[in-house]
């Protein structure tokens, strides 16, 4: 990759970008660190309750609820739309006296999204786990984690970032205090009860969500204090799906893989969800990246700027400490070792998955950081094209791959999928800092070629 300085400042003296445009990377870090402190708290939960379970159920078990659990985070993205994103844009851009007609939008935008997004788990949940408990609580619980994660875009867009941390790790918390307990009790644990517990988690979020919304509502601000932005649902839905489209895709690429490993067997999918959990920690790293972005994209945007630095040298930070794990993992013992001592030696297999998995974990932090400054910028239609076609071409590749018997070599491109789709959302960067002549653009690293 090369480095290219893009200082364009027509007739006038280049000014230090450090000056007039400050890098995003700088701005957010504040923003970063509080709300993956809460990113951190829910990955810590989420390894604790799949470790639990790894304990309790057998690999095929395990593998059932996994799947059901991986179509859950999926059809969650259908239900929130991308709300939550465009929702912390607007309030970010049209102030206080604007955020009640906004929410009240958002909250209108969202309900007919989620009822299609609770039928489809209900009916996916009751037919993978057999059980008719399981679908009610399937939609009932994916409602609850759409409206917590609405109220989380709310809150960034107020700038009351500790509620937005908050609320999600409360439902992680409880899914794994209620998980634990019965474990400790000596209750027997079955997949559609651990999918119980797991969804009743979300019924706790969105509770302790209402409470912080009505709480942090701005007071005293009337007809007086500026014009009112009124968005329509459908001008925010709009945009949302956009984003929606987007977001479905990166996050298909997950369960694309988990299904064409069951071209194997279950207990394989179980072995694969491994590595795509620990894929989950850099993740979320790039989500919470996303999260804090989106708020100085968007001012960005309004004053005609962009503003992004990842040099090489940043790059190579970040992949080698990746490189290195991903080597350790594949050329010694580890693995095997480590499910030995808890008496899962089935999956030990995950080694050649867990160490694919760290080489696409740099692509998976740094998107979050493009992708933040292109929603901040109203790209939602390229962020949407440019993950699904990514998704659709490798998903053919993938399933082609495992049907022919080779799980690993499918893995392979996904991890390939992943670090296409951001080095050609950075493309897309540099492209607008060229096309905005007002613009301040600082060091942006473009692919060569």
């Amino acid at each position: 990759m090369r480095a290219v300085n893009l200082i364009e400042q027509p007739q006038t003296e280049a000014v230090p970008t450090t000056e007039k445009n400050p890098s995003i990377w700088r701005r957010v870090r504040r923003d970063f660190a509080v709300l993956g402190a809460g990113s951190l708290g829910i990955v810590l939960a989420q390894l604790a309750f799949r470790s639990i379970l790894i304990v309790v159920l057998v690999p095929a078990e395990y593998g059932r609820l996994s799947l059901v659990l991986s179509v859950y985070n999926t059809a969650m993205l259908i239900g929130v739309s991308g709300l939550p994103d465009t929702a912390a844009r607007y309030i970010s851009l049209h102030g206080a006296h604007s955020d009640a007609a906004i929410v009240r939008a958002a909250v209108r935008a969202a309900a007919w999204p989620t009822v299609v997004a609770s039928a489809v788990m209900a009916g996916v949940a009751g037919v993978i786990l057999q059980s008719p408990v399981a679908a009610v609580a399937g939609a009932i619980g994916l409602a609850g984690m759409v409206f917590s994660l609405l109220s989380l875009g709310i809150l960034r867009g107020r700038r009351r970032l500790l509620p937005a941390a908050a609320i999600m790790p409360a439902a992680a918390a409880t899914e794994v205090l209620l998980l634990a307990t019965a474990w400790k009790s000596g209750i027997s644990i079955s997949g559609d009860l651990a999918f119980g517990f797991f969804c009743f988690g979300n019924v706790v979020s969105v509770s302790l969500a209402a409470v912080f919304i009505y709480r942090t509502r701005p007071r005293g601000f009337g007809e007086g204090h500026g014009e009112v932005f009124r968005p329509s649902v459908r001008e925010l839905l709009g945009f949302s799906l956009w984003l929606t489209t987007a977001t479905v895709g990166i996050a298909a690429m997950p369960l694309i893989m988990r299904f064409a490993a069951a071209f194997d067997s279950y207990t394989v999918v179980g072995t694969v969800d491994v590595a795509l959990v620990l894929l989950s920690l850099p993740q979320r790293v790039g989500s919470v990246i996303v999260s804090a972005v989106i708020p100085h994209a968007s001012r960005d945007s309004a004053a005609g700027r962009i503003g992004v630095t990842i040099s090489r040298r940043e790059h190579l930070y970040l992949g080698l400490p990746f490189v290195a794990a991903a080597a350790v993992i594949a050329f010694t013992p580890l693995v095997e070792v480590a499910f030995d001592a808890i008496g899962r030696p089935a999956y030990a297999a995950s080694a050649d998955y867990l160490a694919l998995a760290l080489l696409a974990s740099p692509a998976r932090v740094l998107y979050g950081l493009v992708q933040g400054v292109l929603t901040g910028h109203g790209e939602g239609k390229f962020l949407a094209a440019n993950a699904m076609a990514v998704t659709v071409t490798a998903s053919c590749l993938i399933f082609a791959i495992a049907a022919a018997g080779s799980i690993v070599g499918a893995f392979a491109v996904f991890v390939a999928a992943c670090w296409i789709v951001y080095l050609n959302a950075l493309r897309r960067i540099h492209r607008i800092a060229q096309s905005r002549p007002a613009a301040l653009a600082t060091e942006v690293p473009v692919p060569a070629g």
